[in-house]
């Protein structure tokens, strides 16, 4: 008999006994639209028990969290927001969708999060102070939120991003789409930001097939987020201001209800798959970013950041052993439409995107699949 490999993937979801049951009793119970509140609000209240907010929002994805959060926090046309160039391009789009202005900054030369410095300097050295707010000096434009980004579960300098912005008066809208359950010196990361926005797509830890969420701990600005995302309806057919149809479906909530029952099994496996890979960095003297001392670090997905740039023929060779490697995200201040926003010294954003190596990282890794895997990056860490 001969036995048939199957691909290595770099994430695919994990259905647990538990999903079934809470998916078959949505069905049965016909709790799978929009207006399921009973499984819906179950899903929220999951959530908010992990993070530790006051109340969560539970969304059709976390790119509706981003935009939903910016605009409930009263963002203005033309705004600038900071953030990382080197994120996904939900986070510059969250700013367009609301016809603000993405800021790029780069990245710390030893992390993969935003480089804090350089943005305190930047707006000591580029903004003036009118009023309550801070303005660019050159645009004119007000300086709204900073939205950091927890890339790849990495968290940032929270305590630097909170003096920052209280200095600058911006809100704090943190990309937490792959950190729910990250803590930050032994808090939960919620007390950092005005709103923490987390996706469940598909390949994301937990997932609902498709959805995403908002958390806070300002019950007024819950209540605007909740409005926002319900077509602003304060009574029978009755809809006080522009809203939009965003909330997630009961039956997205209740295969995400399914996952976050089962998030601490996830989180052991993950961790375990994050030590064999690190065992293996170590011993083989290959590269990788580590976590901030002091945070709980989610370890979504595992990579290696190689000597010289990524090398097509290495993802073919990788393909054809039916190992899936991918390099990550291409910068926002490369993408065409995104050409024009400002733009800050990007030189530790350029040199890194292309080395940045994604491994398999999927739950389902058997000892087998670790060992090819292995055995094929001891090939190329020449690279």
């Amino acid at each position: 008999m001969v036995f048939k490999m199957k691909n290595i993937n770099i994430f695919e979801p994990t259905i647990f006994i538990e999903t079934r049951k809470i998916l078959t009793k949505s069905l049965n119970d016909n709790q799978i639209s929009t207006h399921s509140e009973t499984i819906i609000n179950q899903f929220e209240a999951n959530i908010s028990k992990i993070d530790g907010s006051k109340k969560t929002i539970a969304l059709n994805s976390g790119s509706t969290a981003l935009f939903i959060s910016m605009k409930a926090l009263g963002i203005k046309e033309n705004d600038l927001v900071i953030m990382p160039s080197y994120t996904f391009v939900a986070t510059a789009n969250a700013a367009v969708s609301n016809k603000a202005k993405p800021w790029f900054f780069d990245i710390e030369k030893n992390s993969i999060t935003l480089d804090l410095d350089q943005v305190f300097n930047t707006l000591l050295k580029k903004t003036y102070k009118k009023g309550k707010f801070y303005y660019h000096k050159k645009t004119k434009q007000r300086v709204f939120a900073i939205c950091p980004v927890y890339t790849l579960g990495f968290i940032p300098d929270l305590i630097k991003i909170k003096k920052i912005s209280k200095k600058f008066n911006l809100k704090i809208v943190s990309d937490a789409a792959c950190a729910l359950g990250s803590k930050y010196q032994n808090k939960k990361i919620i007390k950092y930001s005005d709103a923490v926005c987390y996706s469940f797509n598909g390949n994301k830890s937990i997932t609902s097939g498709g959805g995403g969420a908002v958390s806070t701990n300002n019950v007024n600005l819950a209540k605007k987020i909740q409005l926002l995302s319900t077509n602003y309806k304060t009574g029978n057919y009755f809809h006080s201001d522009l809203g939009f149809n965003l909330r997630i479906t009961g039956i997205h909530a209740a295969l995400g209800l399914g996952q976050i029952k089962n998030f601490k099994k996830i989180e052991n496996i993950k961790s375990k798959i994050y030590h064999k890979y690190l065992s293996f960095i170590k011993k083989n003297n290959l590269n990788t970013f580590y976590p901030q001392k002091n945070t709980k670090h989610i370890q979504w997905l595992n990579f290696l950041i190689l000597k010289n740039n990524i090398k097509k023929n290495i993802l073919l060779k990788a393909k054809r052993n039916k190992i899936n490697l991918n390099y990550f995200w291409m910068p926002m201040h490369l993408q065409p439409y995104l050409k024009k926003n400002l733009k800050e010294s990007l030189s530790n954003t350029q040199f890194i995107w292309r080395k940045i190596l994604v491994l398999p990282s999927s739950l389902h890794l058997s000892k087998r699949e670790f060992d090819k895997t292995f055995k094929f990056l001891e090939k190329i860490k020449k690279y």
